[in-house]
This record gives C-alpha cells, structure tokens and sequence, in this order.
C-alpha cells in the first residue's frame, strides 16, 4: 500500500480493516485546475471486491449501511457519498464486477481548496461510519 495518496490511505486501510472487503485501486481526488484531465478527477473513490470467503450479499449490505448512516449522520452537502458496482467487460463472455465508493463535492463550482478540505472531512466520517459497522457486527 506504498502508492496509496495519503487524503484516501486511511479510508482504503479501514475498508480492508472490515474484513468485508478488498481494496484494489484508489483516487484521493483532484481538484485543482492544473489537476484535471480529459478524465474527471473531481471527486475520490475507493474500488474494491469482496475479501476472500465474503459473499456478495454481504458487500451489498455493507455499501448500503455505509451510505444510509452518512446520508442520515451527515446529510449530502458538502459531499455527496454514492456507492455502485461498475460492470467492465473484459473479454466477450466476461464482466467484471467491481464496487465503488465516491466521494464527490456537492458543488462543483466551490474553490479546489474547499472541496480538498469537505472531502478530507467526508473520509473521516465514513471511517467513523465503518466504526459502527464494526460495533454492530
């Protein structure tokens, strides 16, 4: 986890610390305008697939309480919280399934620095929301 950027490496080491999941790719979130490219980089993610024996059901379910105890702790200003899964073909009989948690500033017209410092503050509540997963397991 070297390469990890440092604003998403905690967020990625307490989805791994669940046990549910198993993290593979990351994106802290870009938002200056010297940052951006064709690709847009307005906002972090977290990609990742089930951790080793964890059935589907169960990363559904943990996406879902991560979600609905943000949305309901913290609302969606500043940051807008969605997780889905990206289905990427791979091959013409194979499709990746692949889940995604995002992390986007509500307001795209907010200054780069804002939107550094809403989505710094969204990681650590979604890593609190983790906590209680924990707690409830």
């Amino acid at each position: 986890m070297t390469d990890l950027e440092p604003h998403i490496r905690p967020l990625v080491e307490a989805l791994n610390a669940t046990g549910v999941v198993r993290t593979f790719s990351s994106c802290e979130g870009h938002f200056r305008p010297d940052e951006q490219t064709i690709v847009d980089r307005n906002r972090a993610e977290v990609r990742f697939v089930p951790a080793d024996g964890i059935m589907i059901e169960k990363v559904e379910r943990f996406v879902s309480f991560i979600l609905t105890r943000f949305k309901s702790q913290h609302g969606l200003i500043p940051i807008n919280v969605v997780g889905y899964k990206l289905y990427t073909p791979i091959d013409d009989e194979t499709v990746d399934e692949t889940f995604v948690l995002e992390l986007r500033p509500f307001n795209r017209f907010d200054p780069p620095d804002r939107k550094r410092s809403d989505t710094d503050r969204a990681v650590d509540q979604v890593i609190q929301t983790l906590t209680l997963w924990s707690k409830d397991r």
